[in-house]
């Protein structure tokens, strides 16, 4: 580790709650010397909540803080690019929110910006630190599951109350069921399967109004992987029942299947074969993503959930998008990491 023993951090962004601030505040890895939010109102609440005196209204005082090495940016979509690249250029390191930015190009952007600035840029995709996904990343590696062939993964949740006369309707934040909630999935996808080859989807528009929302509000595609595997994924904002995040894996000796209330893993095609795996449920666990990015900057390794990797998550959102628009399966554009 460096002599240094703690990252000092600032938040931009609270989400209505210190959900994501306290972990940085509590770990011992990070310190938390300064919140920033528009709502001066929440500012104050979270402010004397975790007793952190230094807040702003404006992200730009922040990241003129000399005593703020890393950024938390959990703001709108279409301010994760400008602002990424702004903490950048200001000498922090940046952990950025999912989705990491709404289009490809602003995703270059942003790791010509980390290149350029010679700091860390990793992404929330806060399912990676799920136990059940810890685990199913797991089984696939070991080759426990055998050879994955098939795949599934769903993001089913009614968001329909965020979307109406909120900023998630709005065009400019490309806040699609496959970017704004979706990108859950595919990441997890990408990071148990493997790279996506290619795209093919379609999208209905039932459940939100257009004059609400301008994107369809269901989302189905399937999905041909590079390593030859074959998946099907889909996302849906508009649900008349609880959220729920469905992932299966299928590989030659067993499968693995994510449920609402437990995990099983089922190992022929024997119905008593299935194996119960009780593992908590711990939707957005944050703590472990700002610890383990505090780690690899304290000991200057790559970030564990770079952007440079969740990239390639946008990139097949995005071309899932577009799939949708020209209806022709789509490349995803792909990014070394």
């Amino acid at each position: 580790m460096s002599q240094v023993e703690q990252v000092r951090v600032g938040i931009i962004g609270l989400s209505a709650s210190a959900a994501r601030s306290r972990p940085a505040q509590e770990l011992p890895q990070t310190d938390l010397t300064a919140i920033c939010d528009l709502n001066e109102d929440l500012l104050g609440k979270v402010s004397a909540e975790l007793g952190v005196e230094r807040t702003f209204t404006d992200y730009e005082r922040l990241l003129e803080q000399d005593d703020v090495d890393m950024v938390f940016i959990a703001t709108r979509d279409a301010d994760h690019c400008p602002m990424t690249i702004a903490a950048l250029e200001a000498g922090k390191h940046v952990l950025v929110e999912k989705p990491m930015a709404p289009t490809v190009e602003e995703c270059k952007q942003m790791l010509e910006a980390e290149e350029r600035s010679g700091k860390k840029l990793a992404v929330n995709q806060v399912l990676r630190t799920n136990p059940r996904f810890i685990e199913a990343k797991r089984m696939a590696d070991s080759g426990y599951l055998g050879e994955i062939f098939y795949c599934e993964a769903d993001y089913v949740h009614n968001i329909s109350r965020l979307i109406v006369g909120g900023w998630r309707g709005e065009a400019r934040h490309r806040h699609t069921p496959f970017i704004g909630g979706g990108c859950h999935m595919i990441d997890l996808l990408r990071w148990c399967v493997g790279e996506v080859e290619e795209i093919f989807a379609y999208g209905s528009h039932k459940c939100i109004a257009s004059e609400d929302y301008p994107f369809d509000d269901c989302n189905v595609s399937v999905l041909k992987f590079e390593n030859g595997a074959c998946g099907k994924f889909g996302a849906t904002y508009g649900c008349q029942r609880p959220s729920t995040r469905n992932f299966m894996l299928y590989g030659t000796k067993a499968t693995y299947v994510a449920g609402r209330e437990y995990d099983t893993v089922t190992v022929s095609d024997d119905p008593n074969a299935a194996i119960r795996v009780d593992i908590p449920v711990q939707g957005h666990p944050f703590a472990p993503v700002i610890s383990d990015f505090a780690d690899a900057i304290l000991n200057d390794t790559p970030a564990p959930i770079s952007g440079r990797d969740v990239a390639n998550t946008i990139s097949v959102a995005c071309a899932g998008n577009l799939s949708i628009e020209t209806g022709e399966p789509v490349r995803p554009e792909r990014f070394d990491f």
